[in-house]
């Protein structure tokens, strides 16, 4: 199967990140108006977020038995019924449409890994990464504060409507690629036991220390995701401005190509180190500041531009580590970064705000990611 150039892609992350951007705001606000509070909030995040790292290790298995395509079929199909139950005033529908959405999001990225990896070039990665990274993010910035405010302002179930006109569009895509001609022999290979992957997986340092640095990144965006509407929402700034806040945050990410230059240029240990501490340097600042709602939330923002420096490297130290032979396996453990801390944030959190004021996330946040850029310096000198 020949290569496809990387830009090929492109519009296709676009659209498959713009049906996850536009509820990005809507759901932890929705979530809060059926749970009550943020603590509750954050328990149901965390026990959602199991239900997609054990769809992520599953998938291999699955993959197996049905396909990458189908895998993939099955991915989007899952998509459309989550959004339908997100919909719902019902609690318990409404838990249950988000253990399918995150459970349909780790069976998507899993499969788009293994076509990625098998028609991108390798010498191509580092400059595929950071145009992924800035549409993925362009989605995601336009997504937030469109959603509340086509929820606010239009109708409650509009943004659950263009979620899934973009599933749709994204299948599209995919069909005008021809990924859906792409067989991957590899993928047929190896161990069932997804506690064999995980021990593989974790026995590799460079695999090691690619998942904990994207782990610490991915963390610090679902706080950011979660936690920064309902705080603007308890301190009077409304929801609208909650959603308008994450999204100028994730505009920042517009910056990815220059970023990625910054890598090829000076490499990724400078990189990812400047953006770590950057990030943790404001996240403390917006704690300290948090009884100035505005001045924190400035702080956030500019935060933001910390992390939209590790979205430069993207996903690049993992897909230069990964061997042929184990990708569908090792893309599947990498796969459980974003549920990982999805879980791993608000379960902490969910533990701290029994006892402390909402602030306390923008503390904890800046202090794992001050020890991510410590961790930083185990990236090879000579990565670009």
């Amino acid at each position: 199967m020949r290569p496809l150039n990387y830009k090929s892609f492109i519009g296709f992350f676009f659209v498959q990140t713009l049906s996850r951007g536009i509820l990005l705001s809507v759901i932890p606000l929705q979530a809060l108006n059926l749970m009550s509070n943020a603590q509750r909030v954050s328990v149901l995040f965390f026990v959602v977020s199991l239900g997609g790292i054990v769809a992520a290790l599953a998938m291999p298995t699955v993959i197996r038995q049905v396909g990458v395509y189908r895998t993939f079929l099955i991915a989007t199909g899952a998509m459309v019924l989550s959004l339908i139950a997100l919909a719902s005033f019902d609690a318990w529908l409404f838990t249950s449409g988000l253990f399918l959405h995150v459970i349909a999001i780790a069976a998507a990225e899993v499969a788009l890994s293994l076509y990625v990896l098998d028609r991108v070039p390798r010498r191509d990665l580092l400059r595929f990464e950071p145009w992924r990274m800035l549409f993925t993010v362009l989605a995601l910035t336009i997504g937030p504060f469109l959603g509340v405010f086509l929820q606010n302002r239009v109708g409650h179930s509009v943004p659950f409507i263009i979620g899934g006109l973009a599933v749709v569009g994204m299948l599209v895509h995919f069909h005008v690629l021809g990924l859906q001609h792409t067989i991957l022999k590899w993928t047929a290979t190896g161990s069932n036991n997804p506690l064999h992957h995980i021990r593989r997986f974790f026995r590799q340092p460079r695999l090691r220390l690619a998942y904990g640095l994207t782990l610490a990144r991915s963390c610090w965006w679902a706080m950011f995701v979660i936690y920064v509407p309902i705080y603007a929402k308890q301190t009077g700034l409304g929801e609208l401005t909650g959603a308008g806040i994450v999204s100028i945050g994730t505009a920042w990410t517009l910056t990815v190509p220059f970023w990625g230059w910054v890598g090829r240029r000076f490499g990724l240990r400078y990189l990812v180190s400047i953006g770590f501490v950057v990030t943790s340097a404001l996240s403390m600042l917006a704690f300290a500041l948090a009884g100035t709602p505005v001045l924190a939330s400035g702080l956030l923002i500019f935060g933001a531009l910390g992390a939209s420096m590790l979205d430069g490297a993207g996903n690049v130290l993992f897909l230069r580590a990964v061997r042929t032979f184990e990708r569908s396996e090792m893309a599947a453990v990498f796969a459980t970064y974003r549920d990982s801390g999805q879980l791993a944030t608000p379960g902490l959190f969910a533990i701290l705000l029994k006892f402390f004021a909402l602030p306390v996330v923008f503390a904890s946040a800046s202090v794992w990611m001050l020890a991510a850029a410590w961790f930083s310096r185990y990236i090879p000198k000579g990565m670009r």
